[in-house]
């Protein structure tokens, strides 16, 4: 894939470009897990881990679901430790992605984190079509859904390097698409409250999941940004080795 990436110069060129569209896919695919509530409230009407509720059948059997899945505790305490797991890969894997971007610099991890995220959104639609089946790759989708959505925000805390005096501004818009994105679940909901199929739902999400990762593939560089000061030290430097070079011949 180095073979692929643009150069630094032509990654500066194109900073505006992937500072919006940073912003853009963090609202869509970073912190989507905040917005939990709303994701429960799908899966619930989806039947994931509703068996469960038929093998125990007894006073904590309530109302059914919008699509006439029968809902308990039992399940929501399962969804629930789903959710625990993938909000915890979404925190507590910032300390190794830190220093594996020290050691590979952002490009790898962002292509990862979209990957996962599109897979993430994969596995949740096709277990969807057999949740009485399949409902336990609801955990392996929600960690990768946090695992993912936490890649893409951490690289693209590194884009405002690029920024000179507006670092600031830009680092503000990451952080803020960051925190904003937990509005982005109840956003889906309407769409699937509004007649749209949980599993077209999550295909059209691993889509723009695979756009995220290619829009990352042509514009992203290999190595990580250098500031606006550091690069104009590198042409100082390039042109003072140029005018030894030619006074020595």
């Amino acid at each position: 894939m180095k073979m692929y990436a643009p150069s630094e110069s032509l990654a500066y060129r194109r900073r505006w470009w992937m500072a919006v569209t940073a912003v853009l896919e963090n609202l869509s695919c970073s912190a989507v897990l905040l917005g939990w509530g709303s994701l429960l409230i799908m899966l619930k009407g989806q039947g994931f881990y509703s068996h469960l509720c038929e093998e125990n059948k007894t006073e904590s059997v309530n109302v059914s679901a919008p699509d006439d899945w029968p809902s308990c505790v039992e399940q929501e305490e399962m969804l629930n430790l789903g959710f625990t797991i993938g909000s915890f890969l979404l925190s507590a894997a910032t300390l190794p992605l830190g220093i594996l971007m020290d050691r590979f610099g952002p490009r790898p991890l962002r292509l990862g984190g979209s990957a996962c995220f599109a897979l993430s959104c994969g596995m949740m639609s096709i277990s969807a079509y057999h949740p009485e089946v399949l409902s336990a790759l609801i955990f392996l989708a929600l960690s990768l859904n946090g695992f993912g959505g936490i890649c893409l925000t951490f690289t693209s805390l590194t884009l405002p390097n690029m920024f000179g005096s507006l670092s600031s501004t830009v680092m503000s818009l990451m952080i803020g698409s960051y925190a904003s994105s937990a509005v982005t679940f109840p956003g889906v909901k309407l769409i699937y409250d509004a007649g749209v199929s949980f599993t077209v739902i999550m295909w059209m999400w691993a889509g723009l999941a695979a756009l995220v990762f290619l829009n990352c593939f042509l514009n992203w560089p290999e190595k990580g940004f250098a500031t606006p000061e550091e690069i104009e030290n590198r042409k100082k430097m390039r042109s003072e080795e140029n005018h030894k070079s030619s006074v020595e011949e």
